[in-house]
């Protein structure tokens, strides 16, 4: 029996970013139902899990502009490329300033440093008296990014991108995929 299904060439497009957006999202649902004993993730963990999915959503939009504007993005893009040199990279191809020193920009930088923190731990090991079991660099990254304040920094961050790069019609496109091309034989 023949397949049905079209053939050619098939092309698949999908933004993670986007993903990564939505798992902020999940986090602050999680923090409203923080009372709700089957939540799966302890709740002192919920502000670093919507720090680290606004980090990452924030680099796969960078990404997904970058592949955009520049024609040479993959080559750039090889190794391991900060974000603010991919931004200073984007700017730089859509001729226009930018300012790292202050904004959201700045606050994006600042985001970007606590997720290096977590995703490189230091063993530590000391006594200390303290009035709660949760871990220091979890009670640090809920003191200074609360999951409001990383949605909102992301958000912001990825409006900004994408209208400067004028595509902000791409904000929702997580995925198009589609065939193209006359059809094999």
């Amino acid at each position: 029996m023949k397949s049905k299904q079209p053939r050619g060439k098939y092309e698949s497009i999908h933004n993670p970013g986007y993903d990564f957006r939505r798992l902020i999202y999940w986090m602050k649902d999680m923090e409203m139902d923080e009372k709700d004993e089957n939540t799966p993730i302890a709740p002192y963990f919920i502000p670093t899990l919507a720090l680290i999915g606004a980090c990452f959503a924030i680099e796969g939009y960078i990404n997904m502009v970058g592949q955009h504007v520049d024609p040479n993005w993959e080559n750039f893009e090889k190794g391991p490329i900060s974000v603010k040199k991919r931004l200073e990279r984007i700017y730089s191809m859509l001729g226009k300033k930018l300012d790292l020193g202050h904004g959201i920009w700045q606050q994006v930088l600042d985001l970007f440093k606590s997720r290096i923190e977590l995703a490189h731990p230091m063993y530590v090991s000391k006594t200390e008296i303290q009035n709660t079991e949760i871990p220091t660099v979890f009670q640090r990254v809920e003191e200074k990014y609360p999951v409001l304040k990383s949605e909102k920094i992301c958000d912001e961050a990825i409006d900004v991108l994408l209208a400067d790069a004028s595509l902000s019609h791409l904000k929702n496109q997580w995925t198009l995929g589609g065939y193209s091309g006359p059809p094999r034989k």
